[in-house]
Order: structure tokens, then sequence, then C-alpha cells
């Protein structure tokens, strides 16, 4: 029964941050929309994108803070009210100032549950079965990436770009319902990581070097990965003599294959002993894949890429959120160290564009192969020197393990 109600939660939980992501990824497909709508430049439409990560960014510690007082379900609420009244707000103006201000309104409710989902799970799931659960929940970024480009072309011809508002508003309300009734937070006796508990302290976990190292780690993959998923459509559009929509819908089939990746990948994470190693030869192996679509000549060979790809950007996130909860002594601590490791994956994300456009514009696309590849490996480099903590290292013995210890010597007696 546990193990059945650890899933819904988790689900649930998964639904939520799919349906902010969509939220989060709504401005990429229409940019071209908005620029004529608000008479804007394309640097002006690309902040109502990146705000987001800026935003990931500040709020990363206070959420583990808010995640501690308020608790998961309380803090899971308001995240999504957040993301729907930005939504509201957006889709009712024609003023850029106030679009941008909805835009952060909206980043709050992402930063918020990026780190209260996989904290949920953190508490629903022992370490050795985090795997799948926290793989599935990595894909939330891919899963709603694909939705956003496979249907924007035809939200926005029919609905202009409010159609694109109105559709992630709409999966925030129903995520809302569906979070409301299904999320709980597990007894104290029962929580493998009481992200809830007055022991918490956030100096204590901001102050973890593990969490830092891994933090500047992801840093390092998202300014690869988010480079690359950026600006390889472009790639493919010149290399291949493509109009840019069907270089983009192969965005949208890698993204598709990295969702059922991360499934595959989270059941193989079940049964891997060193997580560690596991997630730095996948970002090895990312590193040398996105060498190869760089360098690519042959459109024949993207099928095969495709399914190459899918499995390695699905490798080290699906590692990252698992092992990010372990980054800390104590298992209570588990949201603040998620609070760290956020803020190395939104800095990221932010930088990775400019970032990998910058070397391209300057050095051509072989330099940005390589400086993408380079990231990469020096992120698996770094994460050699992460230490990951487990229960079973704690010299005393868990809540529930102690309860039934007592209850066993009082029928003993």
């Amino acid at each position: 029964m546990k193990t059945k109600r650890a899933w819904i939660v988790a689900l649930a939980t998964i639904f939520a941050g799919i349906s902010l992501a969509l939220v989060q990824n709504k401005v990429a497909p229409c940019m071209t929309t908005l620029q004529v709508a608000f008479g804007i430049d394309m640097a002006t439409v690309g902040w109502l994108s990146s705000l987001f990560s800026l935003v990931g960014i500040v709020i990363a510690i206070p959420a583990a803070m808010i995640l501690n007082k308020l608790g998961p379900k309380k803090g899971g609420i308001v995240a999504l009210v957040c993301a729907i009244v930005g939504s509201l707000i957006g889709v009712m103006v024609d003023n850029t100032a106030i679009l941008m201000a909805s835009r952060v309104v909206e980043g709050m409710g992402v930063g918020l549950m990026s780190v209260i989902g996989p904290s949920l799970i953190a508490m629903w799931f022992p370490e050795a079965k985090r795997g799948l659960p926290m793989s599935i929940w990595a894909a939330y970024q891919m899963c709603a990436q694909a939705v956003m480009f496979f249907l924007g072309g035809v939200l926005t011809v029919n609905f202009g770009w409010q159609g694109m508002w109105w559709f992630g508003l709409v999966a925030c309300v129903v995520a809302l319902v569906f979070y409301a009734l299904c999320v709980k937070s597990p007894r104290p006796e029962d929580s493998y990581a009481d992200v809830e508990s007055e022991d918490v302290s956030i100096v204590e976990g901001v102050k973890s070097p593990s969490a830092w190292i891994l933090s500047a780690a992801t840093m390092l993959f998202c300014i690869g990965c988010f480079g690359f998923v950026n600006w390889i459509a472009t790639y493919w559009a010149q290399a291949f003599g493509w109009p840019e929509d069907q270089a983009n819908m192969w965005v949208g089939y890698f993204s598709i294959g990295g969702v059922f990746a991360a499934i595959i990948v989270g059941t193989l994470l079940n049964r891997v002993k060193n997580r560690k190693v596991f997630g730095m030869v996948a970002l090895a192996a990312y590193g040398c894949a996105s060498m190869w679509a760089m360098f690519m000549g042959n459109p024949s060979l993207l099928v095969l890429f495709v399914i190459a790809y899918s499995f390695v950007d699905a490798g080290f996130p699906c590692v990252l959120w698992t092992m990010a909860a372990q980054t800390v002594k104590r298992p209570e601590l588990a949201g603040v160290a998620l609070g760290v490791v956020s803020i190395g994956f939104n800095l990221g994300i932010l930088l990775g564009p400019p970032v990998i456009g910058a070397v391209v514009e300057s050095m051509g696309w072989g330099a940005g192969a390589i400086a993408i590849c380079g990231c990469c490996i020096a992120a698996a480099v770094i994460t050699g020197f992460v230490k990951l903590y487990s229960v079973d290292d704690q010299p005393e013995v868990s809540p529930a393990a102690l309860d039934a210890e007592l209850s066993s010597a009082g029928g003993a007696e």
C-alpha cells in the first residue's frame, strides 16, 4: 500500500512539474509572433524565455526554506497558483513590461517546484528505489519541450501567441486539482528524507561541499546541453539546406525519445550500485554525441543519432536528481541540497545559449562542438569529486527502524 501511495504522489508531482514546464517553454515556439505582436526585438523576446533561469537562481535556496516551513503540499500548491496567476496576467496584457513581470511570477512557481518535486520523491522512496521515479521526474522538461514544439505551430496559427498561454494555464489548473487531491507527506517515521523536520538547518545544508561540487558539474553540463539544443536546429538548417521548421521537428523527435529513454535509464539505475560513475560515463557520452551531431555531414544518419542522443540526453539528468539528495550528511537536508543544485542547473541554462552562440559566431560550428564536449568532459571530472552520503553509512538507525526495534523488544518482554 505504501508503494502504491508513493507512486500516486510521484506521478501527481511529475504531472505538476510538466505543467509548469509547459508554462516555462511556451515562448520559444512563438518568438516571431511575439515580436510582431509587441513590436520587440530578438533580445527582448529572448528575455521572456531566460527570465525563468534568473528567477530559478534567486529562489533556489528560499524554495528550500518554503518547503521546510509550508511542507511540500502547500508549497506545490503555491507554485502552481503562481503559474496560473502569472499566465492570467500575461494573456490579458498588451504591454511588454507587464508581460515580463508576469513571467517573473510564473518563474517563481517553476523555481519552487524544481526543489519541491524531487524532495517529495526523496521523502517517499528509499535511496535504492529512487532511480526510476527520479528519472521520470528528470524527463519533465524534455516532455514539455516536445509538447510545445509539436503543438506550438497549431496553437499559434489558430489562437495567436495567447494560445500557448491558455494551453499552459489549463494544464496548471488540472495539475493543481490532481496535486491537491493526491499529494501528501509521509508520516515522519516513514519518511526517507523528512525535509519538514524542525531539525533542518539551511546553513548546514548550504555548507555541504558535495552539493556545490555537483551544482558546478550540473552548470557545466547545462551550458553544453542547452547550448546544443538551442543551436543544433540552426546548424542542421544551414548544413543540410533545410527550412527551420524541418530542423526544429528533429529537436522535437529527440525530446520525445528522451522521455522514453529516461524511463529505461531509471529502471536500470535501480540496479546500478555506483551511480556516480554511471553519471560520469553519461556526461562523456553526451559530449561525444554532441560533437557527432555538429560534425555530421549526412542527414541520413539522423535517425540513428536521435536514438543514441535520447539515451545520452537522459543519462546525466536521471543520475543528477537521484544523487542530489545524497550530497548532504542528513536526509532531512535533501531539500537544501536540491536548492543548491538548482542554482547550477539554472545558471547553466542561462549561460548555455549565449556562450555557445558566441563561440560559434567567432570560431565556427566546429569550435562550438568542441566547447560543448569540453563542458561535458569537465563536468564528468568534477562529478568524480562528489561525495555521496547514504543512510546505510549512518551509525544511528532511522526512526521507523527504531520504532520497530522497540516494538520487538517490548514484545519479547
